[in-house]
């Protein structure tokens, strides 16, 4: 069931069906400035890929109220709510793409959607075994298993290639894609990178998944700096990865 909440007292309202993990994306995105190093032109074109609610585009529309963002989201339920917030603040210049995004195009492929975690959704449902057994050493398994509890849902998954820009650069590249990082970057055809000027990719350091993404990213020609994610303790494994043209 969709709210509409106010977040960091009154800051910034929003429609959520999870109001616990809204209040977490603003901490890491308005309160920590997980995105504030970045500098981007005035009029910066920004694909977000992992759009969610909305959460992200309504932080660069903020930062950069003359920005083009072009965000790609598969889940239903987190579509509906994107559209609403976006127009609840009347923004411009926002296009949503209702597909995932992977390495090759296939149709019919298998989600795990969390009702009460939307953001956590994601093609390889396996990655969130960690972090339930960390909340498990902390609360009732009872309570984790409701909080983790997963819906099926089937996207056709695309290639970015299909979507870059033949006759302008991409000012920001933003993944957040929980575990499918690597498989966006690879729908990146070679000829393509000179024209994505940065990178911000959040990444789980699991089964070599960060060294990937760092590798990618550096024979796109970028200097890497990966850094522990806000709100996150060493053990949480989650680093946002910064790729800057040298």
């Amino acid at each position: 069931m969709a709210e509409l909440v106010e977040l960091g007292d009154g800051a910034l309202t929003v429609y959520t069906q999870s109001t616990l993990e809204a209040q977490y994306i603003y901490d890491e995105i308005f309160e920590q400035g997980c995105y504030d190093t970045l500098r981007l032109p005035e009029k910066p074109l920004v694909f977000d890929i992992g759009g969610n609610i909305g959460m992200f585009a309504l932080y660069i529309k903020n930062r950069y109220p003359d920005a083009e963002v072009v965000s790609f989201e598969p889940m239903p339920e987190s579509v509906e709510l994107f559209h609403r917030n976006v127009a609840l603040h009347g923004l411009d210049d926002v296009t949503l793409h209702t597909k995932a995004l992977g390495s090759e195009r296939e149709s019919d492929v298998s989600f795990s959607f969390f009702p009460m975690l939307p953001a956590n959704s994601t093609r390889y449902p396996e990655i969130k075994e960690l972090p339930k057994a960390q909340m498990a050493e902390k609360v009732d398994q009872a309570l984790v298993d409701q909080i983790y509890y997963a819906r099926n849902v089937t996207a056709d998954v695309e290639r970015l290639a299909g979507f870059l820009p033949e006759d302008r650069d991409v000012d920001l590249l933003k993944v957040d894609v929980e575990g499918a990082e690597a498989d966006v970057l690879l729908g990146v055809d070679a000829s393509q990178w000179p024209r994505v000027r940065r990178a911000v990719v959040e990444v789980a350091d699991l089964d070599g998944q960060l060294e990937r993404v760092c590798d990618i990213l550096r024979t796109a020609g970028f200097d890497v700096t990966p850094e522990r994610a806000p709100l996150t303790e060493e053990e949480n494994h989650y680093y946002m990865v910064h790729a800057e043209r040298p």
